[in-house]
Order: structure tokens, then C-alpha cells, then sequence
């Protein structure tokens, strides 16, 4: 499900009015603005609609970036709403039902059984995908798009676990690369691992969940922790069965080599950086049973691919009923 606002041909009137230097084609009678989970535009849709009612898709991309982020801006005088994916539902439905470790099946059944059913819901995803970049491809790109656009269907691994981070853009344009990742998460974990559920307290609205998260990891003391301190800090959401980052200070950054941006919000296995092992597992295990572990050993992966050795520390925080890991970490230098 995509959050979507749509200016209509009475909205897109209104817009050529109070934009007259930008000249707005008149032919374009609907334009759409997707947003991703943390309310940013992702992508821009347009079609035209026709004397018979025909409607087709129009190549946003000969409007001109001024036009783009004008129509971005204008994007809350539209009508606000979701645009439904079957596939991803389908998706979600598979995760819930993977089999996990208890003992009574040989792990190396449960293993297979989990690739599986992971590989079928990658499949799903791949042809949404491939789907998606198609009708770009027929919505009247330049030829430079059109060879991009087809080179870009053509690296789309059939496999999932052929998937790494060199083919996110290609799942990013479509905005899939976050279940994408979801299921690497998945896959990297082992089968005996489960978390434990993370069902929001129907008491409280997201408004307030939001609130208090910013309350409680940007308050002066906190920020004040995080920007003066030479030790690496990293909060995490724990999700349902994935875990991303929320917040990490200039030292876990500069300890890893890459920027704030190259992160913000990604699944940590799946950004590289985290690596989605047995050890990583049996930390996870511990913050479910005793909500904390101290001098974990654990390995972390520079931007520049260097294994880098750690011990980690770590505490599960719930704010407003919502479950977040803070971990700090420390280099081990080789002796």
C-alpha cells in the first residue's frame, strides 16, 4: 500500500494558474505523488486523458525538475489517499507464515522450507517490479531512458539471494526495495530465530507514537550523548521481523565510513553495514528474553567492505509501546 495524493484537472487548473512562468502542458489531466514511509515524495506520475475518455501515461520526466518540485510542493492541495498493492499484501501474508525451528522438524527441512516460500514471495516482487519499469518504459521515454530502463529490467536478479545492494535502484524507482530487503533480512536470519511480537497498544494513535519518539531520542540530553560522545551509538526499530536504523551518532558513522543518508531508515542487514549472522541471532535472542546483553563480540562491515570486530552492549527501550534497541559499540582493535 503506497500513500498517494492526486491532483485532479480542477487542482492542475488551479496550478498553471498560480504557476503561469512554468508552462504546465494543458493536456496533462491527472498528476499523482508518491510518497515513501517516512512521508518523502519517492516518484511522480502523470497521464492525459482524451477526447473518448482514454487516459495514458505522460513522460514526467520532459516537464523539468522546476516543474517536478513545483507539482511536489503543490502536492497537499490534492486529494490524499492509498493506492493498494495485491502483490505486497501477498507478500506480507508469506512472512507471517514462515516456518520456524521448534525441534520437531530437522533444521535443515525448516531452512529449505523458509528459502522457499522467501524465493515465492521474491518472485512476486520481481514481476511487480519488472511490471512497473515496463509501463515506464511505454510511457514515451527518450531513447537514453528506454536503454537505462531496459538495462535495468535485465540486472534484476531471479534469485533471491543473488540480490545485493548494487541492484537497490532498481527496486527503489518502483518503491520495492523495502519489502526487497525485508526478505533479505529474512533469509540471512536462521530458522530457529523469532521475534517476539511487537503489537502496537491500539490505546495509543501513530500522531502520539511519533511524538513521543521524537520526545524521547531528540531530547537535550540524548542529543547532547549523541553528538559529544567517541563511542558509536545506534538506535534500531526492531519491527515485526526486521529491524532498521532510527537514529545513530557521527561516531558509529565515521566507524562504518558512510553518511547519515546512505542509512537513514534502511534494514540494517540489508544496508550492508550489520552482518545477518548466527551471532547477530543469538544477540536478538537476548534482548527478546532478557531485554539486554553487555561485551557481545560481533563483526560490522565498512563502506569499504573491511570486516570490522566489535563488542556491543545493548538495551531494548519501549516508547509509547513501541520497542526500539539501543547498542553501543566498540572497535576491538587486531592485536
Amino acid at each position: 500500500m503506497y500513500a498517494v495524493t492526486v491532483l485532479d484537472s480542477a487542482a492542475l487548473s488551479a496550478f498553471r494558474v498560480e504557476h503561469p512562468w512554468l508552462n504546465f502542458p494543458d493536456f496533462v489531466s491527472e498528476v499523482s505523488v508518491y510518497f515513501d514511509d517516512n512521508g518523502g515524495p519517492t516518484r511522480l506520475t502523470a497521464i492525459r486523458t482524451d477526447a473518448e475518455g482514454t487516459s495514458e501515461p505522460v513522460d514526467v520526466s520532459a516537464f523539468g525538475v522546476d516543474t517536478i518540485l513545483a507539482l511536489v510542493r503543490y502536492a497537499p492541495q490534492g486529494t490524499q489517499g492509498y493506492e493498494d498493492c495485491p502483490e505486497e499484501e501477498q507478500v506480507w501474508a508469506i512472512l507471517e507464515e514462515l516456518p520456524v525451528s521448534d525441534d520437531t522438524v530437522p533444521m535443515e527441512e525448516v531452512e529449505a522450507a523458509r528459502a522457499t516460500k522467501l524465493q515465492d514471495a521474491y518472485a512476486l516482487l520481481r514481476e511487480v517490479t519488472v511490471s512497473k519499469l515496463e509501463a515506464l518504459l511505454s510511457s514515451g521515454k527518450n531513447d537514453l531512458e528506454g536503454r537505462r530502463i531496459r538495462a535495468s529490467i535485465a540486472s534484476i536478479p531471479t534469485s533471491l539471494d543473488k540480490v545485493d545492494d548494487a541492484h537497490k535502484p532498481h527496486f527503489l524507482e518502483v518503491d520495492l526495495w523495502r519489502l526487497v530487503a525485508v526478505l533479505r533480512d529474512e533469509l540471512a536470519m536462521p530458522a530457529d530465530y523469532e521475534l517476539s511480537d511487537n503489537t502496537e497498544d491500539p490505546g495509543f494513535s501513530r500522531d502520539l507514537i511519533d511524538q513521543a519518539e521524537a520526545t524521547a531520542l531528540s531530547g537535550p540530553v540524548i542529543q547532547a550523548l549523541f553528538e559529544l560522545s567517541p563511542v558509536a551509538f545506534s538506535i534500531s526499530s526492531i519491527g515485526q521481523r526486521n529491524s532498521r536504523y532510527v537514529r545513530v551518532n557521527q561516531a558509529y558513522l565515521n566507524l562504518i565510513g558512510k553518511s547519515w543518508d546512505d542509512i537513514r531508515g534502511s534494514e540494517m542487514v540489508a544496508s550492508g553495514v550489520v552482518k545477518g549472522d548466527e551471532a547477530r541471532a543469538e544477540r536478538l535472542r537476548l534482548l527478546d528474553l532478557d531485554g539486554g546483553y553487555s561485551g557481545q563480540r560481533g563483526e560490522i562491515h565498512g563502506a569499504d567492505g573491511q570486516v570490522i570486530d566489535v563488542t556491543i552492549s545493548a538495551r531494548r527501550i519501549s516508547v509509547a509501546g513501541q520497542l526500539y534497541d539501543f547498542e553501543v559499540l566498540t572497535r576491538v582493535d587486531a592485536s
